[in-house]
């Protein structure tokens, strides 16, 4: 791994902040444009029910060109125009916060305008787990469970 500035450090840090607010929105774009059978328990926050619905306004995707793919503990959201992925957490709303160090090293790649931070991660998921225990060791990302993590303070202004 190359050696991370406090520059990058800061930057990346506004990054998970950036991928915490775009999976929340995508969760509720998954919530409120699909036919979801259990909606009114989704609703209060059994986000583990969430299943492959059909998209209600007929289309094969999400407004905005998200195509969802909900497996197991995940949904993973791609936008077909972009390529940017978003591998989400299920389970409750708080888990939607969560970030796996290779879906969050994913989501850098994916992202056009971030991709040139991949270059400090030379083993993608070693180099970024390395980073995520650094920011649990300061405080500023709590493990959840596995290798799952989640920031403690998101910026809301990114």
């Amino acid at each position: 791994m190359k050696a991370i500035t406090q520059e990058i450090t800061e930057e990346l840090l506004a990054v998970m902040d950036m991928y915490q607010r775009i999976a929340r929105q995508l969760i509720d774009q998954l919530i409120l444009e699909t036919d979801q059978p259990d909606r009114t328990a989704i609703l209060a926050g059994a986000y583990h029910l969430l299943i492959n619905a059909d998209v209600i306004h007929g289309e094969e995707e999400l407004t905005g060109n998200w195509y969802f793919d909900v497996h197991g503990e995940h949904c993973m959201f791609k936008n077909t125009e972009t390529g940017q992925t978003l591998e989400v957490f299920l389970g409750s709303p708080a888990d939607v916060g969560n970030m796996d160090p290779y879906f969050f090293y994913n989501f850098i790649k994916t992202t056009p305008e971030l991709a040139y931070l991949t270059s400090y991660f030379e083993n993608p998921f070693k180099d970024m787990l390395d980073f995520f225990e650094r920011m649990e060791a300061q405080h500023v990302l709590i493990h959840v469970h596995g290798v799952a993590y989640r920031k403690m303070i998101c910026l809301l202004a990114i």
